[in-house]
């Protein structure tokens, strides 16, 4: 029980360190050099990689139930799963998938709808015109995979301690002091070209926690989440660019 707490701990440990560090030495000359060299993106990368995803995976693994899989969303695929399932328990796992799937599209319209709206809002430059998210559809799996694997382990402990409702939120809630106390989230607030992308993440990590309640699964979690970032940015550039043109 006790590693549950402690993995979950460390990931936020290890957020807040590395943010902060980050933040009180972004005005090296070294650092600005690192920057512009074209191992820097990709090293990046690599490390949020190794902390959204490695870290979950190895409290999973090495974690001595620091992570419980049917918590963390890993629902079981029927077709992978073959003749070790009885015929109503895969009845039941299709059933499952379908009723998750119904789930995703309903709150990723409803969520897709109140996001242009925020982004509306939130992405008008002071000549009026929109800002387009910063968000191409490739980088919008990316960051679904990351963030929803990310979100999924920070509710995984508080589910198991508390059940899956308080669980969820609770997890929200660790979330949201995570991004208060990082220097960079409150900079992309300020910034109008960094505003509307931040707050649209903010959305997605409430419409993640409620499409959890409905159904604890990572797979659609990612779909859903890549659904709605990927087609809001499609749609905000073609607005953008409508608007450039008048």
């Amino acid at each position: 029980m006790a590693d549950r707490w402690l993995w979950l701990g460390g990931s936020v440990l290890v957020a807040l360190l590395s943010t902060w560090i980050a933040w009180s030495l972004r005005r090296q000359p070294w650092v600005q050099g690192l920057k512009a060299s074209p191992f820097f993106s990709p090293l990046l990368q690599l490390l949020r990689f190794l902390y959204y995803v490695g870290g979950p995976f190895a409290a999973l693994l090495w974690g001595r139930d620091a992570v419980v899989e049917r918590r963390f969303g890993l629902a079981p695929l029927p077709l992978l799963l073959g003749p070790s399932l009885s015929p109503e328990e895969r009845l039941q796992l299709w059933m499952d998938g379908v009723r998750g799937l119904g789930w995703a599209v309903f709150l990723g319209v409803a969520a897709w709808i109140t996001l242009v709206v925020i982004w509306w809002a939130a992405g008008r430059r002071s000549d009026g015109k929109t800002v387009p998210l910063s968000l191409s559809i490739p980088t919008a799996l990316r960051e679904a995979f990351f963030q929803e694997t990310h979100w999924m382990f920070y509710r995984n402990g508080p589910s198991v301690a508390l059940g899956n409702y308080w669980g969820t939120w609770t997890g929200l809630g660790i979330v949201a002091l995570e991004a208060v106390l990082n220097p960079w989230w409150w900079e992309a607030l300020r910034e109008p070209e960094k505003r509307p992308l931040t707050v649209v993440r903010t959305g997605m990590a409430v419409l993640s926690a409620a499409f959890y309640l409905q159904a604890a699964n990572l797979w659609l979690s990612i779909l859903l989440h890549w659904g709605v970032t990927g087609g809001l940015a499609g749609w905000a550039a073609a607005r953008a660019r409508q608007g450039d043109s008048v």
